[in-house]
């Protein structure tokens, strides 16, 4: 394997080139209209009588990832054509084994123009496959906003060992540490009725936690806690034990994986507690997400696993049957005691890839309908909407407006993040918060949590960006999944923390483990100035 050490100075010399148009701040400091703002951005490089910028728009034949809606019978779908003269058929990949249908459908010479948001995993494959067209030149040409919109970090993470790019990535949209509001969306929800009636405040360590829960057991006679089978990582509690979201940390240099973070046993023995002493759903090693919540709903708990602010809507629908004054809270991520401050990871990194594959027929065309569709202007407009119509800003923040026509207000907008071009991820993370705010239920949750976040340490974890790597993609699936049934195994069975971690530890290494960290470590080192 060749340096990425090496990889990344070659991008680094390519994205130079894109410094001198202004870097990512440029996409929010755009006043223009979206007509004249597009047709300057796009004729920078190319000359005014370019066929592809003054002749006749071809039909583009769109290939995204699954929904559960026809993608043309969403309104932005029209705004797209109207914004960009463009013409589009769309196609979704199925629910089910869409990575193997994506690489049938590439191999066998589906002509597709573009490859929309396709996941890091099947971006490396088709990458790795040279499935994929160098986009260098085509952006240079024809995306100027789409290089405007996205950051250097995220550039290098689509650039291969020649420093051929062969993707546009979609950042997540995120907080940042100098404005950490909205930063907390979930955690451990928790009735807040049964919470009063123990005469306890909500959780903010694991000492109160655990004690919440012994508190609730000897109340109701019940397991207070369920959780899920699909990951027994909840990162609630894991910030207890200087974890989190995240899944790599810097370990006095080293990026390490939770699997060998110095306290993945400790929190495994912490898990077993709950579980041996029926503080954690006994059923959950089989328990699905819906299971949980509909335990959570049904009053068989009083404190779920992951809990989202915007699953909060049906939860209370569902307890008011009960209880109709019930509300839920969210204890976020725990302290390992009173003293010490809790941290919260920011997790940025690229979750979307939208490539070009050899096979399509109008490549010049998708990069100059995708960067119509990325000048801030006309990203705002299909992405929330017009201001006053579909949403309004309240004292620096957007709100939805759901008054009128639900062609044109909010509702119109509700799965517009599909169809919608690159942006700058903390301006679009404001903007997506109108969607936090689209029920009643659902902003006061969110609002609720997100009043705490001066009390944490925003972290900022970039793995995320290194992970697009295809030596990385190459085993990290399988392995995290192997680690993951591992854990779970170890704690219904009260294997011995250090002799059971060891054990996964050995197995990580002997399946590609190595591999990984030697690839992690790589990017570690030449980009960990951007984390915090």
């Amino acid at each position: 394997m060749k340096k990425l050490i090496s990889l990344l100075m070659i991008a680094a010399m390519i994205l130079s080139l894109a410094a001198c148009s202004g870097g990512t701040e440029a996409s929010d400091s755009s006043t223009s209209s979206g007509t004249e703002s597009t047709a300057s951005g796009a004729e920078s490089e190319a000359s005014e009588e370019d066929p592809i910028l003054t002749g006749e728009k071809p039909e583009l034949k769109v290939l995204s990832m699954y929904q559960a809606y026809n993608y043309e019978e969403q309104p932005a779908w029209k705004i797209d054509e109207e914004i960009t003269g463009y013409k589009t058929k769309w196609y979704a990949l199925p629910a089910d084994n869409a990575d193997q249908k994506l690489l049938l459908e590439v191999s066998s010479g589906a002509d597709y123009d573009v490859l929309l948001r396709i996941s890091p995993n099947q971006y490396a494959q088709l990458s790795k496959q040279n499935a994929l067209i160098d986009l260098s030149g085509l952006l240079d040409k024809y995306g100027q906003n789409i290089k405007n919109a996205v950051s250097d970090l995220a550039w290098k993470s689509v650039t291969n060992e020649e420093g051929v790019v062969n993707g546009m990535p979609h950042e997540d949209m995120v907080a940042s540490p100098e404005s950490p509001y909205g930063m907390l969306t979930g955690g451990i929800g928790v009735r807040s009725d049964m919470l009063e009636e123990l005469g306890m405040e909500l959780p903010t360590n694991l000492d109160d936690f655990t004690a919440f829960l012994q508190a609730a057991k000897d109340q109701y006679d019940i397991a207070p806690l369920t959780a899920n089978k699909s990951s027994p990582f909840i990162s609630t509690i894991l910030t207890a034990f200087g974890m989190g979201d995240a899944e790599w940390y810097d370990i006095d240099g080293t990026y390490t994986h939770r699997i060998k973070h110095p306290q993945i046993a400790d929190y495994l023995g912490y898990l077993q507690m709950l579980y041996s002493e029926g503080l954690m759903d006994n059923d959950m090693p089989i328990n699905t997400a819906d299971n949980s919540k509909e335990k959570f709903a049904s009053g068989n708990a009083i404190a779920c696993a992951p809990l989202m602010f915007w699953d909060i809507p049906s939860m209370v629908n569902a307890l008011s049957t009960s209880n109709p004054d019930c509300k839920i809270e969210f204890v976020t991520d725990l302290a390992p005691d009173a003293d010490t401050q809790p941290h919260h990871y920011i997790m940025e990194g690229a979750k979307f890839v939208t490539c070009i594959s050899q096979n399509s027929k109008n490549p010049e065309h998708v990069v100059n309908w995708l960067n119509i569709l990325t000048e801030p202007d006309n990203f705002r407009r299909t992405y929330i909407g017009e201001e006053g119509v579909s949403y309004e800003i309240i004292d620096g923040e957007y709100h939805p407006i759901f008054e009128g026509d639900d062609a044109t207000n909010f509702n119109a907008y509700t799965n517009s993040d599909k169809l919608s071009g690159f942006s700058d991820p903390t301006l679009a993370f404001q903007m997506w918060q109108a969607r936090a705010r689209k029920t009643p239920e659902m902003a006061e949750a969110y609002e609720a949590m997100n009043s705490r976040v001066d009390e944490y340490e925003a972290l900022v974890s970039i793995e995320a960006y290194g992970k697009t790597s295809p030596q990385v993609q190459e085993y990290i699936t399988a392995l995290n999944q192997a680690f993951s049934d591992s854990f779970l195994k170890a704690i219904v069975e009260g294997t011995d923390p250090d002799e059971a971690v060891a054990a996964m530890q050995a197995e990580w290494d002997a399946n590609g483990g190595l591999e990984v960290e030697a690839a992690m470590q790589e990017f570690y080192e030449a980009n960990k100035d951007f984390a915090g």
